[in-house]
C-alpha cells in the first residue's frame, strides 16, 4: 500500500488526496465541456465545482463523524484533524447527498438548467467514485472482509486493513469492486448518451444503477459495527428507489410531451 505519495519531514502527500484532486479535475472539466453544449459559461462551471468539492468533504466527513461519535465526543478538535492519516473518517454517502442538494440549489440561483447539469455530470460522478477508490486501497481503507476466494487481497499490517485483523489475511478488495463499478458505469453513461435520451433520464439511470452496485458490495464490506453497515445500507436503498422514481418521473414526462 502507498498511503502516502510524498513526505518532506512533516508534510505529507496522501494518496487519496491526490486522487481525489485528480477526479476534481478531470470532472469539473468533463462537466465544462459537457455544459457549454447548452450555453452554461465554464467560469459558473468552475464555481460549482469548487462548491460541490467542499460539500464533499464536509458532508462525508460530519456523517462520520455522527456515527462514530464515541470516537470524538472528548477530543472535538479531531472532527477536522484531516492532517493525520490523509483523509480518512469519510464516508461517501454523507458528501453525495450534501454535494446534490448544495449543488441543485446553486443551480437553480444560477439559473442554470437542472436536468441538464445533472446529467452532465453524472459521469463525472461515477468517474470521480472510480478514481478516488483506488485512493482508498492505496490507503488500505475501505477494506472488505475475510476471503477464501482468489479475489483476495492481503493487506500490510502496518494499513488500516492489515491493522484491523491484525494479521496477513486475504480480504475482499472492496475498494477496487467499487472502482471498477464506477468505471463500468462512467463507460455506460458515455453511451447511454448516444441515445439522445430525455434531459435528467441519463442521470437517473446512472444513480439506480450506482446504488445497486454499492447495495451488493456492502455485503462483503468491512464495517466495525452492523449499525453502519444497515446506515448505508438504507441510504443505498433510499438512493436507488428515489432515483427509480425521478427515472419513471421523466419517462412519464417523455410520454405526454
Amino acid at each position: 500500500m502507498y498511503p502516502t505519495i510524498l513526505r518532506i519531514g512533516n508534510f505529507h502527500i496522501y494518496s487519496y488526496g491526490v486522487l481525489l484532486f485528480i477526479s476534481f479535475l478531470i470532472g469539473t472539466k468533463l462537466v465544462e465541456m459537457r455544459a457549454k453544449k447548452f450555453g452554461v459559461e465554464s467560469s459558473k462551471i468552475t464555481d460549482l465545482a469548487l462548491l460541490t468539492l467542499i460539500m464533499v468533504v464536509v458532508g462525508a466527513r460530519l456523517l462520520y463523524v455522527i456515527l462514530h461519535w464515541s470516537d470524538f465526543d472528548h477530543h472535538l478538535i479531531s472532527i477536522i484533524d484531516f492532517w493525520h492519516g490523509g483523509l480518512g473518517g469519510l464516508m461517501f454517502f454523507g458528501g453525495f447527498v450534501s454535494a446534490l442538494v448544495v449543488g441543485i440549489i446553486y443551480i437553480r440561483k444560477g439559473k442554470m438548467p437542472i436536468l441538464k447539469m445533472l446529467d452532465a455530470a453524472a459521469p463525472a460522478i461515477v468517474l470521480g467514485e472510480g478514481l478516488t477508490r483506488i485512493g482508498c486501497f492505496l490507503n488500505g481503507c475501505c477494506f472488505g472482509k475475510p476471503t477464501h476466494s482468489f479475489l483476495g487481497v492481503i493487506f500490510p499490517l502496518q494499513c488500516p486493513a492489515g491493522d484491523t485483523f491484525r494479521r496477513p489475511i486475504p480480504i475482499h478488495p472492496t475498494q477496487l469492486y467499487s472502482s471498477l463499478a464506477g468505471f463500468i458505469l462512467f463507460i455506460v453513461a458515455l453511451k447511454l448518451e448516444k441515445k439522445h435520451l430525455k434531459d435528467g433520464l441519463l442521470f437517473g439511470i446512472i444513480m439506480m444503477f450506482y446504488a445497486l452496485f454499492r447495495f451488493g458490495i456492502d455485503f462483503v464490506r468491512y464495517y466495525e459495527n452492523s449499525a453502519n453497515f444497515w446506515t448505508n445500507q438504507i441510504i443505498a436503498l433510499t438512493l436507488f428507489i428515489v432515483a427509480v422514481i425521478f427515472t419513471i418521473y421523466i419517462l412519464k414526462k417523455k410520454r405526454t410531451a
